[in-house]
């Protein structure tokens, strides 16, 4: 409760404001789904036998035939739904490719990879299989993901260019950051690519939602 003579808190924004949706929901739930994402991909990738962090993909650990398909769906479903909560707390149109990428997210955690051989090696050698459907949707979320959420980077960044010039400079270096890093993902090392890129990707919508979602009391 506040005194007669205090205004209640409200959000301020450092990119043009917060909906209604999003005073409610707060960026705590972004925060929360990021690190519960990164929990539920540890977990999973611990508990996957043979299962490299360094040499393997993430969404291997959500593929039909791995052995911890449950977490892996379940860290990859709310790295979708963290997304979705940034773009509920954001307003304007920047929540828009913010929301497509979030809805990318899940179409990757529900339309999985094939893996027979379980998550290890997954996508060679004797555990790559011909793509199908469900393949060919996952690759082309990963893509719509990737290109939805530079959108809404740089969305962001034009937008607070004149009042918050180096938070648009940061973001503008995510952007560029998680392209490059994107690209990289292959080879020996595209877990560890993979990794850094998702970091990259994850880290932005939680420092996004924080910024924008700032708490405070006017006196009357």
């Amino acid at each position: 409760m506040t005194s007669p003579g205090t205004a209640a808190p409200r959000p301020e924004s450092g990119c043009g404001g917060s909906t209604n949706s999003g005073a409610r929901l707060g960026p705590g739930w972004v925060v929360a789904g990021v690190a519960l994402f990164w929990v539920l991909t540890v977990v999973a990738g611990l508990l996957a036998p043979g299962y490299s962090a360094r040499a393997d993909y993430v969404s291997s650990l959500a593929g039909r035939g791995s052995s911890v398909a449950v977490l892996g769906v379940a860290a990859l479903t709310v790295l979708g739904l963290a997304h979705l909560a940034a773009a509920a707390v954001v307003r304007g149109w920047v929540a828009a490719p913010l929301a497509l990428a979030g809805l990318c997210g899940l179409a990757v955690a529900w339309f999985r990879t094939a893996c027979p051989l379980g998550a290890a090696g997954c996508g060679s050698g004797a555990n790559e299989t011909v793509p199908d459907l469900a393949d060919t949707v996952h690759y082309l979320a990963v893509v719509g993901y990737e290109v939805a959420l530079v959108v809404a980077m740089l969305g962001v960044a034009v937008r607070l260019r004149g009042a918050r010039p180096v938070v648009a400079a940061l973001t503008v270096t995510a952007a560029v950051a998680s392209v490059v890093l994107a690209l990289q993902i292959g080879g020996p090392d595209l877990g560890a690519w993979q990794r850094a890129w998702l970091a990259v990707n994850t880290a932005w919508p939680a420092a996004l939602a924080l910024t924008v979602y700032r708490p405070r009391s006017h006196t009357g």
